[in-house]
């Protein structure tokens, strides 16, 4: 068993993301195209006799069963020592750099790297199909996270196809601070297009099966959640229109929002861009490298 074990869990972009019907379960059906880049939480797993342990950097956040990261640890260690086993403890450090609510997936991909993190901490020597199947009774993006870095997305989430990286490069991530909640996006959605739990005109496989190639989709990105969040907020129409006028390419929200990325074709062009939009009070500015691997 080893002592320490360190992760870094990178955010994600949704290069794609279309929503279908609402489901019995209250979730909605979606096909998405997700890709990692490189803005990394990072997580350190210390053995330990007994129990679960989490220590963080931003005070903000919870301690409690409420942060993913505490579900994820007692989700493993309750399947993998069932039945009153004698189970190890962990102590868990958690340096956040990804910003919550903010459509990057920080606490879905914090979930996934613990539940690879234990899986070497403990010695399970689980599969990642195996560890992607509890992942996603905790969050719909786990998944992606155990598989990434450039995957279709479908369902609710849970299944996850593998696909060739799209182009190389560098994103400009824009954060302005404020919060999204993910549900809500999804409930507005659901009013303005009159989503129900009846058959979509189009089902997920036909559109699976029609889908443009990861590399088209790049030049063209899509997200129904959008509307919503830049209808809400129109401060996010001007950055996204400023990204747009910087030389930005596939400028798109990500996930519910409010995170914008455009990308550019070198780290002096994205840079330069970025420049341009520091020191504008709460908005958040970071360059990130399009992840052709993943660090998890």
């Amino acid at each position: 068993m080893k002592k320490t074990v360190l992760i870094e869990a990178p955010a994600k972009v949704n290069l794609y993301l279309k929503v279908f019907r609402k489901r019995e379960d209250g979730y909605h059906d979606l096909v998405s195209l997700m890709q990692m880049v490189g803005l990394y939480d990072s997580l350190t797993f210390r053995a330990e006799r007994s129990g679960i342990r989490l220590e963080q950097t931003d005070p903000s956040l919870p301690s409690d069963r409420s942060n993913l990261v505490i579900r994820a640890a007692e989700a493993l260690q309750k399947s993998a020592f069932p039945d009153g086993a004698p189970s190890p403890g962990v102590a868990i450090k958690l340096v956040k750099q990804i910003p919550i609510a903010a459509g990057l997936g920080g606490g879905s991909s914090d979930a996934a790297a613990t539940l690879v993190g234990l899986n070497r901490l403990w010695s399970l020597g689980w599969s990642r199909r195996r560890l992607a199947e509890l992942g996603a009774t905790l969050g719909s993006d786990v998944p992606f996270f155990l598989y990434g870095p450039t995957a279709w997305v479908s369902g609710r989430g849970e299944a996850v196809e593998k696909s060739s990286p799209v182009a190389e490069g560098w994103v400009v991530l824009l954060n302005p601070g404020i919060a999204v909640s993910t549900a809500a996006v999804y409930q507005a959605l659901s009013r303005k297009l009159g989503l129900t739990k009846n058959k979509p005109k189009i089902s997920i496989n036909r559109f699976l099966a029609q889908r443009p190639s990861a590399t088209k989709i790049f030049r063209s990105p899509y997200n129904d959640l959008e509307k919503v969040t830049l209808g809400a907020h129109p401060e996010l129409i001007r950055l996204k229109q400023e990204l747009q006028a910087r030389g930005g390419e596939a400028v798109l929200m990500s996930g519910s929002g409010p995170t914008l990325f455009a990308r550019f074709e070198s780290y002096a062009a994205a840079k330069q861009a970025a420049a341009a939009f520091e020191g504008r009070g709460s908005l958040r500015v970071w360059v990130a490298r399009i992840l052709k691997r993943s660090p998890i």
